[in-house]
């Protein structure tokens, strides 16, 4: 009899959202959705004001909007008037993107240190080569580059809640210091980067190469560290092959003799985002002078980018 409704507790409905934050339980979210789930034929309503007013709910989701702090009720119910224990969740909504970020580009050490102001807190930050290119993570609090491959510089922030900021455009060209090299093509006095990144931070080195032009690069890894990896991040050629080797040396004499190399091979578009020296051991990684040589035995042209980066080695 409905004017006479029992006391029975219905079972609890499951509340979910998507966490879009930093990690899955910081409760920080860009999408208002959430999802109500287990009702077992039941239905359901839900309260954003502490349960002073509640809302039917349809099907199986609503949508809060505004941003800022949310404490989200939810039960079910059923036609005699019974109700569930109430499910309360609490999250953060926050659906406004970033500012774009800010590019400070300066020639330090032989090196264009590119510099981000505007960074929000716990905000990470991304960058690409190609207005059509994947987006890469962005590591530690600078970006490096050398060489005369790229011509521009694209970067964004991603805040806290994974809202993403309009992107920044970085003419190189016009930025460009004595970090705009063409690198040596005598593999006996290879182009010598004089500084190299701290830590953790990425050097882009970035040329443009066709038979017979190679480039030579002479990097010395700093005591106490060692390199990390060397990622190709950008290949724009018709040839869809070309060569790269190290050698620990402070020239490259090795020739063709890859016994002498720590690493060698080729590579093309299938090799994008891959580390090349995976396979290394952190004593072929240590500290020294190693030369880098790419080259592309074709006749047609082949820009490339390497991101190079560093590590701590105790």
């Amino acid at each position: 009899n409905p004017s006479n409704p029992s006391t029975k507790l219905l079972p609890p409905p499951t509340l979910s959202f998507s966490d879009t934050g930093i990690s899955l339980s910081d409760g920080l979210t860009q999408d208002g959705k959430w999802t109500v789930s287990s009702l077992q034929g039941l239905g359901w309503e839900y309260s954003l004001d502490l349960g002073q007013s509640w809302t039917a709910g349809t099907g199986n989701f609503f949508v809060v909007q505004g941003d800022g702090p949310k404490m989200i009720w939810v039960r079910t119910r059923d036609d005699q008037g019974n109700t569930s224990e109430i499910v309360k969740v609490t999250c953060t909504l926050d659906t406004t993107a970033p500012a774009a970020l800010q590019t400070v580009s300066a020639s330090q050490a032989g090196l264009r240190k590119v510099s981000f102001i505007g960074l929000e807190p716990q905000a990470r930050w991304e960058y690409r080569l190609d207005p059509k290119g994947s987006w890469l993570a962005g590591s530690g609090a600078h970006l490096w580059l050398a060489g005369n491959g790229l011509s521009r510089l694209e970067t964004r922030q991603i805040d806290a809640a994974g809202n993403i900021s309009a992107p920044t455009s970085l003419d190189l060209a016009q930025a460009g210091g004595d970090d705009r090299i063409e690198f040596s093509n005598n593999p006996l006095a290879p182009s010598k980067l004089s500084a190299a990144p701290p830590a953790g931070e990425a050097l882009l080195l970035h040329g443009s190469v066709r038979d017979p032009d190679k480039d030579y690069i002479l990097i010395t890894i700093p005591a106490s560290q060692a390199l990390r990896s060397l990622k190709l991040v950008h290949y724009a050629s018709d040839d869809k092959i070309a060569f790269f080797a190290i050698q620990r040396a402070a020239v490259f004499d090795a020739g063709i003799d890859t016994s002498r190399m720590i690493a060698f091979g080729h590579f093309g578009p299938e090799k994008l985002g891959d580390n090349l020296l995976a396979s290394l051991s952190l004593a072929q990684r240590a500290s020294g002078p190693m030369v880098l040589w790419v080259q592309q035995t074709g006749s047609l042209s082949t820009d490339y980018v390497f991101e190079l980066m560093l590590e701590t080695n105790p």
